[in-house]
């Protein structure tokens, strides 16, 4: 009897232990599946926690566009309030490569832009043309103006700017050209033709280098020179020169340009963001407030598209 009553309680203890055993292997199998079904459900969530710039950025592969931009607008300091903001918005980096505008589409030519800021706008119709380019639109334009040293001795203070070309040219006073195939170059050549001169000799200084470099050499060699009024404003306190003339009959029309891609490698959906952005109204409001310290004082820029932008959701 002793036996089976010892046989019957090691039975008992098997069990019991086995019934903890199956309790404990439960509550483990629990807190498993509980983890992987959170882990999940994480992963799940994590695309509608991040803000909406990061899914921007996300949706734009690397999240870099690059941008060719004529000198005129990075040395007159418009992008260094533009490029932020856009930044803040769109969640993109923005690399800019600031060069004359025949630079940069030729840029957009060798797909090592995204997009383009310029203002020559024959050379970017011809670009389109040639099926280099897709999306053109214009966002603001500037004063062009002749600057030249106080004295004025070619007379030119007033007048049209084929008519100062010629009295500049006739008493051979120096003039300096950007000569790099910029579109502020491109139209002092337009006034040259339409005023029948061919500019050459030493008066005539081709520096080949951007609207700032330009600018301090005409000061340094007090000559004449072509310049969009922004970039002379910003660089003003360092020039010994001052505005004689401008002429409405040219006008200084900035685009903005997208690329067709043609070699996969163009980051198409930066470069639409963008050239939507410059054309909304929290950018044109921005262009059109820029360096003005008064409401009632002058722009700078003149915005093109201000009320009559629409921002994206309105």
């Amino acid at each position: 009897m002793a036996k089976e009553k010892e046989l019957k309680l090691t039975n008992q203890n098997q069990r019991k232990k086995r019934r903890i055993f199956y309790v404990l292997l439960l509550v483990l199998m629990f807190f498993l599946l509980w983890g992987i079904i959170s882990l999940v459900n994480h992963g799940k969530m994590a695309p509608e926690e991040g803000s909406s710039e990061k899914a921007v950025a996300t949706k734009n592969l690397d999240g870099e566009l690059v941008v060719a931009t004529t000198t005129s607008l990075q040395d007159s300091g418009l992008l260094d309030v533009l490029v932020p903001a856009f930044e803040k918005e769109s969640g993109l980096k923005v690399k800019i490569i600031a060069v004359g505008t025949g630079e940069a589409l030729e840029m957009g030519r060798r797909q090592v832009a995204d997009v383009l800021l310029v203002h020559a706008p024959d050379l970017e119709a011809k670009f389109i043309q040639e099926g280099f380019g897709l999306r053109r639109e214009e966002f603001m334009l500037s004063e062009m103006v002749i600057a030249g040293p106080a004295a004025d001795e070619a007379a030119i203070r007033g007048k049209s700017f084929v008519e100062a070309f010629s009295r500049i040219a006739s008493v051979k006073r120096p003039f300096v050209s950007r000569a790099d195939k910029s579109g502020t170059h491109h139209l002092e050549m337009k006034i040259w033709e339409v005023a029948g001169i061919s500019p050459s000799g030493d008066w005539y200084l081709q520096t080949g280098q951007g609207m700032g470099e330009s600018l301090l050499l005409a000061s340094e060699r007090q000559a004449y020179i072509l310049t969009d009024y922004p970039t002379f404003r910003q660089l003003s306190s360092q020039l010994k020169l001052e505005v004689l003339t401008n002429d409405a009959k040219y006008k200084n029309i900035y685009s903005g340009l997208t690329i067709k891609n043609l070699s996969g490698k163009i980051n198409t959906t930066g470069a639409e963001a963008l050239v939507d952005f410059l054309i909304s109204e929290k950018a044109q409001k921005i262009i059109s407030e820029f360096g003005r310290k008064r409401p009632e004082d002058k722009p700078i820029f003149i915005a093109l598209r201000l009320n009559q932008a629409k921002d994206k959701g309105e």
